[in-house]
């Protein structure tokens, strides 16, 4: 059947013919019989079996063929009738499972994958990959530790230290104990103090070690005081091996004396590196008896006389000077400065086990100007704060500086001087007092 056909059987139905008919030419192309669209074949994956299909029975119509030339009422009035199918049987296991055996005994191989599908599938991951990086996850941060916490850890390991420091000092004070206090020193000791820089006191230490005899006896000048200037007023050369020196750790003290002015045996402090100054305050701190170990290995006699120059302030090397000292000498200024460290230095010679009960503590006021009225007043203000304390005023002249300048002994000069005159006054009331001390001793015994 023909649209010509149809159009004549449309007319002939209303009593019309196909004569009159008139046709418009339109756009829309009456296609005779659209094509199937082909089946697409199944692609199966070698790892994934294949599905089976089961195939369905086609719907039939009624036997009876519809033919071109009926009419419209014809096929109104005829009805179609469909015959009911039945459902397909389920397939068994068994079922696929012996296909596949055929299949494979005939040699028929499963659809690979084909090379553009995996060619699509790489392209995906790489994109996937791309847009990881371009939106990358972020990741969560890791717990940030705030200030108080940082505290709460410096302090755990500051007094972990500490802790540690303690059981170090109070296991060295133990040894030391264990040791025992060495024998007192025969020898007369005086240790040159002050908490104030500038007072002069190496000035009058060198001058005492220079001036201050006993009979039969010989002077040691100890220099504890790490400016290492004792040596300057003695006229020893500079760089000789001192008591901190490692390097000549295998020498006793004995062999490391130098030889200074009025036959003064001086030994100095030394230019120390930072560990062997470290190394040598180390020593100090742990064991209170240091320096008298370290006399009494000089094997020193009751006519000898050791003068010690100590650092200024309250340090390591004033403890020990205080150990063994019969004799402190504490030097000051007539100034404001010089007064007000006065009490400072009373509580720590106070101090219980802070020197000798035998020794005896004096002033001397250095470098005092009688031409000015206020340090004439200081001067007295001194006297009766101080009173029999106070044993020697050393005026201020620049003598001494000269000779040290050219290295000359300040005490040897010829000329005059009021300084070198207070010096020798100092020295033989020390000398009388250590005589006095020897004589009772030996009454004593």
């Amino acid at each position: 059947m023909n649209r010509t056909d149809d159009i004549s059987n449309l007319f002939s139905r209303f009593g019309a013919s196909a004569d009159s008919y008139h046709e418009f030419e339109s756009q829309v192309d009456y296609k005779e019989k659209q094509p199937a669209p082909p089946a697409e074949t199944p692609v199966s994956h070698p790892e994934i079996p294949p599905k089976s299909t089961v195939e369905m029975a086609p719907v039939v119509a009624d036997d009876e063929a519809v033919e071109v030339g009926q009419s419209v009422s014809q096929l109104e009035h005829e009805p179609v009738s469909l015959e009911r199918l039945d459902p397909a049987p389920a397939v068994e296991p068994s079922s696929v499972s012996a296909a596949s055996g055929v299949r494979d005994s005939l040699g028929i191989q499963q659809a690979s994958v084909p090379a553009a599908i995996v060619e699509v599938e790489d392209k995906a991951v790489i994109a996937d990959a791309s847009l990881k990086a371009a939106h990358p996850i972020e990741e969560q941060p890791w717990p940030v530790a705030t200030p108080s916490q940082l505290r709460n850890l410096l302090a755990e390991v500051v007094q972990a230290r500490q802790a540690h420091a303690q059981a170090l000092a109070d296991e060295s004070l133990h040894h030391a104990a264990a040791r025992g206090r060495p024998v007192t020193c025969k020898a007369h000791i005086v240790a040159m103090v002050s908490l104030k820089g500038g007072v002069g006191k190496t000035t009058l230490g060198a001058g005492l070690a220079s001036s201050l005899r006993l009979e039969k006896g010989r002077v040691f000048a100890l220099d504890l005081d790490p400016q290492n200037a004792l040596h300057y007023h003695l006229g020893v050369e500079q760089g000789v091996p001192g008591i901190g020196s490692l390097s000549s750790e295998l020498l006793t003290w004995s062999d490391r004396l130098q030889h200074g002015f009025d036959d003064a045996l001086l030994l100095p402090y030394g230019v120390l590196s930072e560990d062997e100054r470290h190394a040598l305050a180390v020593e100090m701190s742990e064991d209170p008896h240091w320096l008298a170990r370290q006399l009494d290995r000089m094997h020193l006699g009751e006519g000898d006389v050791v003068i010690i120059d100590t650092a200024t302030g309250a340090t390591p090397s004033l403890d020990q000077a205080l150990d063994v000292a019969d004799e402190v000498i504490v030097v000051t200024t007539a100034d404001a400065a010089s007064f007000n460290t006065l009490d400072i230095m009373e509580r720590l010679l106070a101090a219980s086990h802070a020197r000798a009960a035998y020794s005896n503590c004096s002033y001397v006021v250095n470098q005092f100007d009688a031409s000015r009225e206020f340090s004439r007043d200081m001067l007295e203000v001194l006297k009766r704060r101080l009173g029999e304390q106070l044993i020697a005023v050393v005026v201020k002249d620049n003598a001494l500086g000269e000779a040290l300048a050219y290295g000359r002994n300040p005490l040897s000069v010829p000329e005059s001087s009021a300084a070198r005159e207070d010096l020798v006054q100092l020295a033989e009331k020390l000398q009388a007092r250590f005589e006095t001390s020897r004589a009772q001793g030996v009454e004593a015994q």
